[in-house]
This record gives structure tokens, sequence and C-alpha cells, in this order.
């Protein structure tokens, strides 16, 4: 009996211990279970998210694909084609949107701002210089499920350029890569003997015994000497020019009309004879320096230090010779000692008659939007800022001016008629090039 009431207990104790550790492992158990759904509800947010996101990046990188489409610089009045000037710099109110299969609702903000550069000044100072470009933030913002708020933001940069000049990316280039004329820099005269060593010489025309030595690959002047008008232009010949000046060309040609309604693309008058040329009225430069205080303050070496500042030549013919339907002009001008070397100031022309009657004449300069950014004369609006057109697009004044520049063409007319001008470039209708001209004398 006695091991039989032993063993009875023994089986209870037994069964108690099993209930206790079912009991414990339930409790184990649940608390997986527990863990188990938070994972899966983090798991589902973060895929919620995750979808969102990609849907706000999609909306941001289709707005900045919007904004790169445009099709011109400026659509004319009453059209409705997308252009740079309205569609992207325009004022735009804050968009919503609900993407596909959303859960959410999308606010897209644009920002558009100039693009900057830092510049130099003689001082040293540095001031910001806004390029022809802007720089473009797409912000897109939501909340999520659980009422967090959320955002993706995309930024770029569209420069300020015309559509029609992508056409270049569909034309094949030479295989034997892109070259200038005779390897070197556009603005020396294709007269100019180039001497095989890195460099050009140049006679400028009625210059008697001068020399001019361009830098073939910077165009600009390095050497200037006297040499015998008979002496063959060599290395040799002119190596007492080298290195002895820094000097920048400036070149174009003068056409004539007589015409009371002038056809700047077809002149048709014989060009007028010697002393006609070029020369440079200068002025010190305008770069702006800022004191402590934030008043400004012409910066430090801009007068010019050689003298003469300038020298000009051109190929006018000899009274009673009436063959020629152009001249051409050279001039040199030795700039400033700023850095960069730099002159500024006014291309005009002199040995004229110059007035208003028909027997006098007017002076206009060949200037339009060439290089298609926009700008032929916008006027500075603030004391740091330069007016902007280009020096390539013949302004009536200079700016700032670093290189050599070529084709700074004019047009002489009757003093009684009106500068022409020509309408812009239309390729669709065979005009490819502006002959439009402004009046710079008298």
């Amino acid at each position: 009996m006695k091991l039989h009431i032993s063993s009875s207990r023994r089986h209870a104790s037994q069964r108690g211990v099993t209930l206790i550790e079912a009991l414990v492992a339930l409790v184990i158990m649940s608390f997986g279970m527990v863990a188990l759904v938070g994972l899966l509800s983090n798991l589902r947010y973060g895929g919620d998210v995750a979808k969102q996101r990609s849907e706000a990046m999609n909306l941001a990188q289709t707005e900045l694909e919007k904004l790169r489409s445009y099709a011109v610089l400026k659509r004319a009045t009453g059209t409705t084609v997308q252009d740079y000037e309205t569609d992207l710099l325009g004022a735009v109110q804050p968009t919503t949107s609900t993407g596909e299969n959303s859960n959410t609702t999308f606010t897209l903000t644009r920002t558009v701002k100039p693009l900057l550069r830092g510049v130099t000044l003689a001082s040293g100072d540095v001031e910001p210089q806004a390029l022809r470009a802007q720089t473009v933030s797409v912000r897109v913002d939501w909340r999520d499920r659980s009422g967090t708020p959320q955002s993706v933001t995309m930024n770029t940069i569209i420069s300020r350029a015309d559509p029609v000049f992508t056409l270049a990316v569909g034309v094949t280039p030479p295989s034997n890569g892109v070259r200038l004329a005779g390897n070197r820099h556009p603005a020396i005269p294709p007269r100019a003997q180039d001497l095989g060593n890195g460099s050009s010489a140049f006679r400028p025309p009625n210059g008697g015994t001068a020399v001019w030595v361009f830098n073939n690959l910077t165009g600009v002047i390095t050497g200037k000497c006297e040499i015998g008008e008979t002496t063959t232009l060599s290395a040799s010949a002119v190596d007492s020019c080298k290195n002895n000046t820094v000097g920048y060309l400036i070149s174009g040609s003068i056409r004539f009309s007589n015409a009371d309604t002038p056809d700047p693309a077809r002149p048709e008058a014989t060009a007028l004879p010697y002393p006609l040329t070029a020369y440079l009225n200068l002025t010190p430069s305008q770069f702006k320096v800022r004191d402590s205080e934030g008043a400004y303050s012409l910066a430090p070496g801009g007068d010019y230090r050689e003298s003469p500042n300038h020298v000009c030549f051109s190929d006018a013919p000899e009274p009673g010779l009436t063959t020629r339907t152009a001249v051409n002009y050279y001039c040199i001008v030795f700039p400033n000692t700023q850095t960069p070397r730099n002159w500024w100031g006014q291309l005009l022309l002199t040995g004229l008659d110059l007035g208003t009657s028909a027997t006098q004449h007017k002076v206009c300069r060949y200037s339009a939007d060439y290089n298609g950014n926009g700008y032929t004369y916008v006027p500075a609006t603030r004391e740091d800022e330069l007016d902007k057109i280009d020096n390539e697009e013949h302004p009536a004044t200079y700016q700032r001016v670093t290189y050599s520049l070529a084709r700074q063409n004019f047009l002489v007319v009757r003093g009684d008629v009106s500068c022409p001008t020509a309408p812009a470039p239309d390729p669709a209708n065979g005009i490819f090039l502006n002959y439009s001209t402004v009046q710079i004398q008298p």
C-alpha cells in the first residue's frame, strides 16, 4: 500500500509541473507573436513609405524634365509654346498631386534662383556674379500613414541656351577632331605668318615696319617690334619681338552704303579712302570693390600704363581708288594691370565727315544676339553689376575685355538715313544671320 500511494503522488506532482511548463511556453510564444505582429507592421510601414518616396521622386524628376523641355527662350505674344523666360523663371504656386494607387497627397514646390559664381576682384574681394543659368530645386512633401511629414528634394542647373543649338548634338564631328582654321585662335588674322613654334607674326596693313606676334593658342599679342618691310617674317627674324608686351587685338571690317534704304546684308557702295580707320576711346576699369562698411569704389590698377594705350591700322585705299567695297582695320590694345588684365571703352571710326546731312556720314555697328543667349543690351540694375551684353556682339561700350576680338564690323551710311535693322535668324525661311545695325556715331 505504501508503495502504491507514493507512486500516485509522484505522478500527480509530474502532471502539475507539465502544466506550468505549458503555461510558460504559452506566455513566451505570446510575446513572440506580439513581436512578430510589430515586425510585420513595421515592414508594411517601411514598404508603404518606400512606395511613396518612389512616387515623390518620380514627380520631382518629371517636373525637372518638364522644365528642361522648353522650346524657345521667349515665346511670341499670343502663343502658348513652353519657353525659358515664362515657364522656368515665372512665379509658380505649390501644386498638389495624388500618385497612382497612392494613399496620400503630394505637394510639389519649385524654387528657381540665378546661378552665382565668386569673382575675385583686383582688391582680393570676392563678389558674386550671376551666370546665364538657373539653379532649380524641386521639393515634394507628403504625410505617411502615421501622419509623419516626409519630403524629397532634387536639384539641378538649367543653362539659358537656345534649344536650336541642340541640333549640333546630331552632327557627327570629323573623325580627326574639330580644328580651328590654321590650328590657331580664331581672332588671329588669316594673313598672319605661322612661325611653327606656337606663335604667329603679323604685319598690320599700312603699318610700315610694325610687327605683332600672337600666341596661337590664346590669340593674345605677346610681342611687338619694328622689322624692315622687305624682311621675310620667320621665327629668327622676329626673335626680338617675343614676350615684350601684352596686347589684345580688336579687328573687323567696314562696309558702305549710299542708298536711301541701306541693305545691311548687301551694302552697295565703294570704300571711303584713307585716313579712314578705327580708334579706341578707352576708359579706366569700372570694377568695383566693397569696403567693410558696404560702400563701393573703383578697384585699383584700372588705368592703362602704356602710352599710347592702343594703336590702330587699316587698309583703307588711297583717294581716287573706287574699286574696293570694304576696309579692314586692326587695333592692338594694351590693357590695364588688374587680374586678369582688361580694358574698357568704345570702338569708333575716324577720318569721316560725321553729321546728319546727305553729304555727311553716319556710323552703324553690326550688333545683335549672335550667340542666342537673349542679351543684346540689358542695363545693370546694381552698382556692382555689368550691363548684360557680350563683347563679341559689338556693344556700344566694351566692358572687361580680357581677350582678342574679331568681326567687330561697321556699316557707314549717309547722314540723313537711319541705321538699318534686319530680321532675326529663321533657318526655316533661309535666314541664318542677323544683319541688324545700331547707330554709334555721331
